[in-house]
């Protein structure tokens, strides 16, 4: 922890955004688009935990009455198998963006493909996807077996 600290500390110092500021002003959309392309980003750099907290929360802001990701992996028949309370699939499919939410244990191994599963999830909620989505859309199915 110390060694990562410290890795942090010798990057460029803070400087804050060009004052003065501006207010964001976002549409429910635009906003979990903003965060599925930056989380994203921090997946392509190898920040897993800031892609899935990041996609957890775009996930969460759009409402969709129609199929999307998430049910599918909830109701998938293989998991219904081997678990067949919906909470506990539940709890298992959101283990990762929960524990960066709300902690609990004092460690959390989150891999790439938690990370790309929550923004693939979040994706499904969006009806119009980013150039950055698609690009991600390909990486995944190439890669899937690989992750």
């Amino acid at each position: 922890m110390d060694r990562l600290l410290s890795k942090i500390s010798r990057r460029r110092r803070f400087r804050g955004p060009r004052l003065p500021a501006d207010p964001l002003k976002l549409r429910l959309a635009q906003g979990a688009h903003r965060q599925v392309d930056a989380a994203i980003d921090a997946l392509e750099r190898g920040r897993f935990d800031v892609a899935l907290t990041l996609a957890g929360a775009a996930e969460g802001m759009i409402e969709r009455d129609s199929h999307y990701l998430f049910a599918s992996l909830r109701d998938n028949p293989r998991l219904m198998e081997r678990i067949g309370d919906k909470k506990e699939r539940i709890a298992l499919l959101n283990r990762e963006r929960d524990w960066l939410k709300h902690g609990g244990t004092d460690e959390m191994q989150i891999e790439c493909l938690d990370a790309a599963l929550m923004i693939a999830r979040a994706a499904s909620k969006l009806e119009v996807w980013t150039p950055k989505m698609e690009d991600f859309r390909v990486w995944l199915l190439q890669n899937l077996d690989n992750l």
